[in-house]
């Protein structure tokens, strides 16, 4: 069932490096099951057994995918049991996380160390341009952020500040002000909607929405206040104790995307590239922050710039992808060695079992 299935990511390849929000998407669990073992120990099998064994019980399974490629899983967490089961080379079982029970599984065991004993110089190698490679894409993208910048000024400097404040007070109205929060602050959980894979961007916009009553598409240009917008809305939300699923930009983690209300059954979020999509149902909506808060023939005015701009930065943005492609090329290298060194047959005991403890664990909670 669709309502069943939550997709999204953790971390970002981004313009701030390598960027985690694991620690809050993992609060409030009592049960974190980590699976120990380097890149290629089997990890993503045993999530993505996992996975499929789940589907079917009819749990509600938050999905949370690889960055740098999202067809693959580095976290699972069941909702109502508070269980998660993550990779330990995205979350580390040594990181402090309050009234959590931390559960290590080591997936070492479950490799021949003689069978890669031949290839541990090439691993180390390939280990060494991982590392290298990464860097150069995190510059890269940072340098394509600075050119977003840029892109962002001719629209920051057209901006009606007070029609920009107008739009975050009319939402809180509309949409805030009615609402029951609990007691005190409202609880926040940090995700990223999307991320720069080496496919591309990639995002589960669609997925963290469709069973929502209202969608609000918020449309603009670069610097048009659409995050400032949500910072806004987020920071009222909390205020008035109604919990807030904030998630952040792939690119620049220090923007904001979109803003999910489970209590309202609603959501805003930005939706332009590359995460852009359109209204498509009843409970949709188009908030145009051009329109409403940017001086008129602004585009118009700069179209030579903005497209010369626009240019520097799709191409800067394309230079990061092919690293990010060329960093999976080695990382398929070592998971190949790995593989072949792998005992299959122990890695779908290992599943069985650890299958098995958490089904123990649902049916003794009350």
């Amino acid at each position: 069932m669709a309502d069943k299935e939550k997709h999204y990511f953790a971390r970002g390849n981004t313009a701030a490096g390598l960027y985690t929000l694991f620690e809050s998407v993992l609060e409030g669990l009592q049960t974190i099951y980590v699976l120990g073992g380097r890149t290629g120990a089997g990890n993503a099998r045993v999530l993505q057994e996992l996975a499929a064994a789940w589907s079917s019980r009819n749990l509600t399974l938050h999905y949370i995918h690889q960055p740098l490629d999202s067809r693959l899983l580095e976290g699972i967490i069941l909702e109502e049991q508070r269980i998660g089961v993550v990779d330990g080379n995205a979350w580390s079982a040594d990181a402090v996380l309050e009234g959590a029970e931390i559960r290590y599984i080591d997936m070492e065991k479950l490799l021949d160390a003689e069978a890669l004993e031949p290839f541990a110089e090439e691993v180390a190698e390939l280990d060494k341009q991982i590392a290298l490679t990464y860097e150069e894409a995190y510059d890269t993208f940072n340098r394509t952020l600075r050119i977003h910048d840029e892109w962002e000024k001719f629209y920051i400097d057209h901006l009606d500040r007070a029609k920009a404040d107008q739009l975050a007070e009319d939402f809180v109205q509309q949409h805030l002000a009615s609402a029951e929060g609990a007691a005190g602050s409202g609880r926040e959980i940090h995700r990223f909607l999307g991320a720069a894979t080496w496919q591309g961007a990639m995002d589960f916009v669609l997925n963290l929405t469709q069973d929502l009553n209202s969608r609000i598409f918020v449309k603009g240009r670069p610097g048009s206040g659409k995050s400032t917008l949500f910072k806004k809305i987020a920071a009222e939300a909390k205020n008035r104790g109604i919990d807030t699923e904030i998630y952040h930009c792939g690119f620049d983690p220090n923007s904001l995307d979109m803003l999910i209300f489970p209590q309202l059954s609603l959501a805003i979020f930005d939706s332009t590239a590359p995460h852009e999509h359109f209204p498509s149902r009843q409970g949709d909506t188009i908030l145009d922050v051009y329109k409403l808060a940017i001086a008129e023939g602004t585009d118009e005015k700069y179209a030579d710039e903005i497209a010369a701009i626009k240019d520097r930065y799709t191409r800067s943005m394309k230079e990061a992808i092919a690293l990010l492609e060329t960093v999976k090329d080695y990382r398929d290298r070592i998971t190949s060695i790995y593989n072949d060194a792998l005992d299959l047959k122990a890695l779908h005991v290992l599943t069985s079992d650890l299958l098995a403890e958490v089904g123990a664990q649902v049916a003794a909670r009350p």
